[in-house]
């Protein structure tokens, strides 16, 4: 008998089912009481469930008595035969598996945001488990204030997953990453060169526009937009605006696409030549206006230029004064490129040349009323109409001595000239001021006579020697080996411009209108006259020149100097052109 009840106590033990910590379990709701829930699970004693271990998803947190319920072992107590589980730890098992499965094939996963992490981030609820999401990984698609999050349903990524430490960081930056990835792989496949699309732009910089081609963008360059040149994209595309573009080249491992809107139509430069053949009239319209000309537009992306010199017939200063922007236009084509798509225009082709009658319209000898231009070194010119100028050299301004041409006239001035020739051909008129006026020459020769005592002032200085005035309109040229008996190197040792001289009258040039003086032995014997001179035998010197070409080179015109001055006259020449008998 006591054999069979150790057989029967045998045979009970071994019926009883045996648990571990951590074993999930499925039971039978016995019992409920306020703070916990017995579980029938098999053991030789009902599973002790905290009310506080129940599952977060239970509505209202309710469990009726005879329901099927899915548990985990926390606690063992052997000695009392206690078991204790939690539903809730059960569920964060079941649903870290899944987790963890998702997070080994990079699959998304879903949660809702709950609340947020000061200065870091944000808590989400992954189904029961509670994840982190950094700020950093929020994703441009949210917004972050977390009133406007909670509630919304957000896919993620798993970042990291670490059950030990029962962490778990999740991002929607890298879901949008992965997903944009994925419409750029199916864009690639998608893409074939020469394929139109409509686009949306994203964005307009200095060198194109960014393309929107259904989740990826795509550019479009300044020098794809228009078939002319671009300095940048033109005012008319915005973003946001929908666009037509064509498939240029694509770049799948670079992820690169260029895009195109001018090849959408042909090229307007192909047989341009033969459309806009030099000496064809045409109409156009001014695009812009530069400082060298004006673009005139053809026809679409067709421009020309018409250069500030074909303007008009005048001499404008700025092409504004000409054409502004919007002017419609008839221009004449001079030549079209069509190689390097440049076309040359004129506009003062269209109208009639002032220079075809110029002979007639400005005879030799006519007196004629004008404007200065401008005021150069060498002279003045004068405007007589529009795209006719002459030019009144510096020796033709007055009789007497010009320093320099603005000392008398000044741009804009009105002025009576004489016109001495006209040259249609290279388009050129010399005028003259000094011709309207008495030849104040005559009076002079007239008046004063070589080795004559003369006094004046000294109005120029030059370093080959000095102007003094003799009246209001002749002066007087004292070289530099006349001014001292001794050698000086330069006259303004002795001079200064204002000085109070006498000088003695060397030689007067009446043809060239030149006077010679000197303030050497200004009362000594006189020079020997020229004739005389020729006459007298004299040493050879090996710096004598002939005293023609000395003569010829002391002064030009209007009484400067020549440019080869220095190199004719010398001490040595002017001392022997001094030296009496």
């Amino acid at each position: 008998m006591e054999e069979k009840i150790r057989m029967e106590d045998a045979f009970t033990e071994s019926d009883v089912k045996m648990y571990s910590r951590g074993d999930t379990i499925t039971g039978t709701v016995v019992q409920i009481n306020d703070s916990e829930i017995l579980v029938d699970i098999g053991y030789k004693s009902e599973g002790i469930l905290p009310v506080g271990e129940l599952s977060p998803f239970r509505k209202e947190g309710k469990v009726e008595e005879g329901e099927e319920i899915e548990v985990l072992v926390t606690y063992i107590d052997e000695e009392k035969g206690t078991v204790y589980a939690s539903e809730k730890q059960a569920e964060y098992e079941k649903r870290i598996d899944s987790l963890e499965e998702a997070y080994k094939e990079g699959q998304v996963i879903e949660g809702e945001i709950t609340n947020e992490v000061k200065n870091a981030g944000y808590h989400v609820n992954l189904d029961g488990i509670r994840a982190f999401l950094p700020g950093s990984h929020l994703g441009s698609d949210l917004p972050s204030a977390i009133d406007e999050l909670k509630g919304i349903r957000v896919p993620f990524k798993i970042l990291e997953l670490s059950r030990r430490d029962k962490n778990l960081v999740v991002s929607h930056k890298q879901y949008l990453k992965d997903e944009e990835k994925k419409k750029r792989m199916a864009l690639f496949e998608s893409l074939e060169k020469g394929q139109v699309i409509e686009g949306t732009i994203r964005s307009v910089v200095d060198f194109g526009l960014f393309i929107d081609i259904g989740g990826f963008e795509g550019l479009v360059h300044r020098s794809e937009i228009a078939w002319k040149d671009l300095p940048v994209p033109p005012s008319q595309y915005k973003p946001k605006d929908k666009v037509k573009v064509m498939v240029i080249d694509f770049d799948k491992e670079k992820g690169k696409v260029s895009l195109s809107i001018k090849r959408l139509r042909p090229n307007p430069w192909d047989g341009i030549s033969e459309r806009y053949p030099a000496g064809t009239m045409v109409k156009g319209k001014v695009v812009s206006v530069t400082d060298f000309g004006a673009f005139v537009e053809l026809e679409e992306d067709v421009e020309g230029l018409v250069h500030i010199s074909e303007l008009s017939w005048g001499y404008p200063e700025n092409p504004k004064d000409v054409v502004h922007e919007g002017d419609e236009i008839e221009v004449v084509v001079l030549s079209c490129d069509e190689e390097t798509h440049r076309i040359s225009l004129s506009l003062r082709r269209t109208q009639r040349d002032p220079w075809e009658d110029g002979e007639a319209k400005y005879p030799v000898g006519q007196r004629i009323v004008g404007t200065v231009t401008k005021i150069t070194d060498f002279g003045a010119f004068v405007k007589l109409e529009d795209g006719v100028e002459g030019l009144v050299h510096v020796s033709e301004l007055d009789w007497g001595h010009i320093a320099h041409p603005r000392d008398v006239l000044k741009p804009g001035e009105t002025v009576e000239v004489k016109v001495l020739s006209v040259d249609t051909q290279e388009r050129r008129i010399s005028l003259s001021i000094r011709e309207l006026k008495d030849n104040p020459w005559r009076k002079f020769v007239q008046n004063y006579a070589i080795d004559q005592v003369i006094e004046g002032e000294i109005t120029e200085i030059k370093d080959f020697g000095a102007f003094m005035k003799i009246t209001d309109d002749v002066d007087g040229l004292i070289h530099v080996s006349e001014i001292s008996d001794q050698r000086i190197a330069t006259p303004k040792d002795v001079l200064t411009v204002g000085d109070k001289v006498q000088a003695k009258i060397i030689g007067i040039n009446e043809d060239k209108k030149q006077v010679r003086l000197t303030m050497r032995n200004l009362f000594g014997p006189p020079e020997v006259p020229a004739a005389r001179e020729a006459r007298e035998p004299r040493k050879p010197r090996s710096r004598k020149r002939p005293k023609e070409r000395i003569d010829s080179a002391f002064l030009d015109g209007g009484g400067h100097e020549s440019l080869s001055m220095r190199d004719l006259l010398s001490d040595a020449v002017i001392e022997d052109e001094n030296t009496t008998e």
